[in-house]
């Protein structure tokens, strides 16, 4: 026994011997600590991808060859909120579902699927994107499907019939009006609808309100625009840069070049009073956002707001709500902050989370902490310090990743600004925010007093 013993001893001595060699060889050096070489990366020269067409069309060509893959993308400046029929838009998104005029819809679909092609078609309040992505091999094909639906999409009742079929619907409650399926994406539902009520940014269509629309409604809002200098074009991936300039030109400089109508005027959102709102569901948790109307921020103040809000809450390990939330009580698995700018007009600044019933109170209480702390007082210099290596490095970084990220960034910020100062200043603004540019943004452009608080679960009284 004592043979058995010993050998036991002796094989967990073994075994445990490269471990503990292989510890002593980590470098535990705290990352402040390391002399990490600074990033040498420089933002692509958007000339290099540009193809201007005599019409006035922008596109952006760029090679990615590390898998066989093209992907195919256009960026049109009209959305939900233009037009003068409601649903126009709507519609039209639903044509450019269903392809090019020559083609049946039928037709359309197993053209995609005999390419294994992915497909889809995107309606945002102030733009619409169409991408399709397909196998190098289908390029061809691909290229004249793709070209052919934006020049030409088949707009026809059953577009109209499909759009009415998918107006907002009411979420769904039971007989006591409990929400049926609670979650993270019904707060923020409910968010929005209380601080856009009135707001044209807020309407939601329902089936009747395309009984009127007629497919001339929809060819109308086509033919205004979807012009040449009312869109980008992007396309990336496994392909000859010379030749996808060539059909690019053979194939969209038949777009007419023409003032697009006068965007529609979108009213300030107007900020309301501190209010909680409680919405009983039947779940295990409760969601919780808080937040309010962002007034357009100023320029000189983008970045600020930025930095800001990733110290604040931007959604990483080491966001002062993080901590306070999860790490030191484990009240939730996630708190962050959300900044969502519309390309005129208002937006909205908000912070999402949630938690078991019985530490939801805590849970508010903690969020609302950091948020009146990061107002009273400047942020540490390693915070700063991180906040600015983060997004001017790994965040800027990453909208131009490979091909298909440079020229979809350079694509929508064409089409959003009409040029792309707003890129090449990015590292530089971020870099020059202070900690007193911190303090004054928080200040500035985030109001408690007009926090809207939308509860999604049991009622809990958090006042």
């Amino acid at each position: 026994m004592k043979h058995l013993l010993k050998a036991s001893c002796l094989i967990l001595s073994l075994l445990a011997l490269p471990l503990s060699t292989q510890v002593l060889a980590q470098d535990l050096t705290h990352p402040r600590d390391m002399e990490i070489p600074k990033s040498k990366f420089k933002r692509p020269d958007p000339a290099k991808y540009q193809v201007s067409l005599d019409n006035g069309l922008v596109a952006y060509v760029a090679k990615e060859h590390q898998v066989p893959l093209v992907s195919l993308s256009a960026f049109i400046k009209a959305g939900k909120i233009d037009g003068h029929k409601e649903g126009a838009a709507e519609a039209l998104s639903e044509a450019f579902l269903t392809g090019p005029k020559n083609m049946s819809s039928t037709a359309f679909k197993a053209a995609l699927k005999r390419m294994t092609a992915e497909y889809s078609v995107t309606l945002h309040n102030k733009w619409i994107e169409i991408n399709l992505n397909v196998p190098a091999e289908d390029l061809e094909e691909a290229f004249e499907l793709f070209s052919a639906t934006v020049i030409s999409p088949n707009i026809t009742e059953a577009n109209i019939k499909a759009a009415a079929g998918k107006a907002t619907k009411d979420i769904k409650v039971d007989k006591n009006g409990v929400i049926i399926d609670g979650s993270s994406s019904v707060a923020v539902s409910k968010f929005h609808d209380i601080i856009l009520k009135g707001n044209i940014l807020g309407k939601k269509l329902v089936s009747s309100d395309f009984e009127d629309l007629s497919t001339h409604d929809v060819e109308s809002f086509y033919t205004a625009y979807v012009v040449a200098g009312n869109m980008t074009i992007a396309v990336s991936g496994d392909i000859n840069e010379k030749a996808i300039r060539k059909k690019l030109k053979a194939q969209f400089s038949s777009l007419i070049n023409k003032t697009p109508p006068n965007r529609r005027n979108v009213p300030k959102i107007k900020r309301q009073k501190n209010k909680y709102h409680y919405f009983p569901a039947d779940k295990l948790q409760t969601w919780v956002v808080i937040g309010h109307p962002l007034a357009p921020v100023a320029f000189k103040d983008e970045t600020a707001f930025e930095v800001m809000n990733y110290i604040l809450a931007g959604g990483h390990f080491w966001t002062r709500m993080f901590i306070e939330t999860r790490d030191k009580y484990g009240l939730t698995n996630d708190a962050s902050g959300y900044i969502e700018d519309q390309w005129d007009g208002s937006g909205s600044y908000s912070f999402h989370s949630s938690s078991r019933h019985d530490v939801t109170k805590q849970l508010y209480d903690n969020i609302m902490g950091v948020i009146y702390e990061i107002q009273k007082e400047l942020v540490s210099d390693e915070e700063l310090m991180i906040a600015h290596n983060a997004l001017a490095d790994g965040v800027y970084e990453m909208k131009f990743k490979d091909g298909n990220a440079t020229a979809r960034s350079f694509a929508i910020e064409k089409l959003r600004y009409g040029n792309h100062r707003h890129s090449k200043s990015y590292p530089a603004r971020v870099r020059s925010v202070t900690k007193k540019d911190v303090l004054r943004v928080a200040n500035e452009y985030m109001h408690p007093d007009a926090f809207q608080v939308i509860i999604v679960g049991e009622h809990i009284n958090l006042q």
